[in-house]
């Protein structure tokens, strides 16, 4: 492993965690106007983050760094199989976790503002959102599963990896709230595991696209449960104003 790869892989994260932090700070500020995926500066900023993490993988220097990285696949279509498989029980997985969660401790421990930037407003947006997300995931699958366990292995243990690439994983979603970062980390587990059991980025890919659509695909009525929960019911806000006014 060359020094040029550890001290990239940790800068990229650094700038990737900075830029998190930043946008929770510009979320709590101002509404965000159209879909964030279809941002032509987002997009080619993800493009550019993009050749920066294969620039990386090259940077290895040893004998066939893609199979430390997990890329080619060998049995593609097996894999994205496999990969949409546990994307699909993860995202149940994850709902049932997530509103038993908001139910227990409240609704300011999540934070909506994200999912409502991505969420497509018309057809036209499904079709449009279908490639930017998938370059967004698999960004995401290359640098914190790819590099920083594949990568890493060299060195340290690839479970130990799984756990500090889990947890800088939850912390880069702060801007989902406290519940975006312990679910995302749990499941940025889950895909470590998964990574490290098929030593493929097909699977994780095809499971994080798979977790991220659905997540989409159910945002409106999620949104709209997590708008209504804890209101006052109107029988429960007569009740207040009578004693209120006694």
């Amino acid at each position: 492993m060359s020094i040029i790869f550890i001290i990239g892989t940790l800068a990229l994260i650094s700038f990737l965690y900075w830029s998190a932090y930043q946008s929770e700070k510009l979320l709590r500020t101002i509404e965000i106007k159209g879909n964030l995926l279809l941002s032509i500066p987002e997009f080619i900023f993800k493009l550019i983050l993009l050749g920066l993490c294969l620039g990386l993988v090259s940077s290895l220097t040893v004998l066939n760094p893609e199979k430390y990285i997990g890329w080619p696949s060998e049995n593609p279509a097996l894999d994205v199989v496999i990969g949409a498989t546990i994307g699909i029980a993860t995202q149940f997985i994850v709902n049932v976790m997530s509103t038993l969660a908001i139910r227990v401790f409240g609704k300011n421990i999540y934070s909506p503002q994200v999912m409502k930037s991505v969420v497509p407003a018309s057809q036209r947006e499904w079709f449009l959102i279908i490639i930017p997300l998938l370059l967004a995931v698999a960004i995401e699958e290359l640098l914190f599963r790819g590099l920083l366990i594949g990568g890493f292995s060299l060195v340290v243990n690839p479970w130990v990896m799984a756990v500090a690439s889990s947890i800088i994983f939850g912390i880069m979603h702060s801007p989902q709230g406290m519940l975006g970062i312990v679910m995302t980390a749990l499941v940025g587990f889950a895909f470590a595991t998964a990574f490290i059991l098929t030593n493929s980025l097909v699977v994780v890919i095809s499971a994080h696209y798979i977790v991220n659509f659905m997540q989409i695909l159910r945002a409106k009525e999620d949104l709209a449960w997590f708008e209504r929960f804890q209101k006052p019911s109107k029988s429960t806000e007569t009740v207040s104003n009578n004693k209120n006014s006694d």
